[in-house]
């Protein structure tokens, strides 16, 4: 009679566990459907992928000399700066991806109350979520990703050397004079760096000592060129674009770039358009994921949305060019799917909104 009791008493025990934990702990709405006001609750959203596109551009800008007027009399085969602007080459393009919270993805979890088996989220000052737990695996201690940041481009700004620049004394001249002695100037620095390369010089022997003379009497050679042919006065700098890829568009106009204005972004602006084209590779074609509409128009309880990202060829083309052509991990291309909690704790992947962990107990 005692094992028989025994065995009553555990097998009611256990159907009192199961009803337990087929009672909601939790209800998963799609954010548009939460009324205002509504307490008792925490947003999550799963992450989108953005294309941060870094451009590095060349902008060099064309200051005219003071004694410019002069040029023309001594210096009729070389570029003469008539008038001051700021000309701009594209060199190069870097890509990496960064997240963000999805706008499509982001739901209101309503909690039951004190009822029923322990609920734990764990979500990002920015509401992406990062591990969710119920019942007895709420608790259980799982590492977390960790996520590794990709270096970001070091661009080195290019500065005009002047060391070995000897003025020249103005007090009393004309212009006119001044335009002469610098000339002047101007073919002796030539000869010397001739010289020099020719091996003339006995100091120019020695490898170290000619980079040295060599740097010096160019450096003079550029300030005293500038006097008369004005100036070129380079540096690199680094545009940075943010594009969300998008299903219904998969190729955007960006930003536009011509020599004259540099980077617009936008599609206002002048020169030669940048589009970027993200196609999916249907690495996800293949799992019957539920429809926006649906995740939109229903509730879900004690269930949670995940995502099971796509890859895409990415390919970034300014006017006929192309610029950057790569494969990259696209979240909202994906697949979104629903996961069922019962006594289990989810780990997801902050950067993707993928599952990477799972306990149950």
């Amino acid at each position: 009679m005692n094992r028989i009791v025994t065995k009553f008493a555990l097998v009611l025990l256990a159907l009192t566990f199961v009803g337990g934990q087929l009672h909601a702990q939790f209800t998963t709405t799609f954010a548009k459907n939460v009324a205002p006001g509504q307490h008792n609750g925490v947003y999550y959203s799963l992450p989108q992928t953005m294309l941060k596109l870094d451009f590095i551009i060349e902008e060099v800008k064309l200051e005219k000399g003071p004694l410019s007027d002069y040029a023309s009399n001594y210096f009729e085969m070389e570029d003469i700066v008539e008038y001051e602007t700021t000309e701009y080459k594209l060199l190069d393009l870097k890509m990496s991806t960064v997240s963000s919270p999805d706008p499509n993805a982001l739901f209101f979890v309503t909690m039951a109350g004190t009822r029923g088996a322990k609920t734990q989220f764990d979500v990002l000052p920015n509401g992406i979520i990062r591990s969710v737990g119920i019942g007895n695996a709420a608790e259980a201690v799982v590492e977390l990703p960790q996520i590794v940041k990709e270096p970001q481009p070091i661009i080195q700004m290019e500065d005009e050397a002047s060391d070995g620049f000897m003025p020249l004394i103005l007090a009393g001249k004309s212009n006119s004079m001044l335009a002469k002695e610098v000339a002047d100037k101007i073919v002796e620095i030539r000869k010397a760096k001739f010289y020099l390369i020719s091996g003339d010089i006995e100091m120019a022997s020695n490898p170290e000592t000619f980079n040295t003379m060599y740097k010096k009497l160019d450096a003079m050679e550029k300030e005293y060129t500038g006097l008369l042919l004005g100036k070129r006065v380079g540096k690199k700098v680094v545009r940075t674009v943010y594009v969300i890829p998008n299903k219904e568009v998969p190729t955007q106009t960006v930003a536009k770039f011509s020599e004259t204005d540099g980077l617009t972004v936008g599609t206002g602006g002048s020169g030669s358009m940048i589009t970027v084209q993200t196609l999916s590779l249907n690495t996800t074609a293949a799992i019957n994921a539920p429809s926006q509409s649906a995740i939109e128009s229903m509730s879900y309880e004690n269930k949670v949305f995940y995502r099971v990202p796509e890859t895409a060829q990415v390919k970034v083309t300014c006017g006929n060019a192309t610029l950057l052509e790569d494969r990259v991990t696209v979240n909202q291309l994906g697949a979104m799917l629903i996961a069922p909690l019962t006594n289990t704790k989810l780990v997801f992947d902050t950067e993707t909104g993928q599952i990477v962990n799972m306990r149950m107990q």
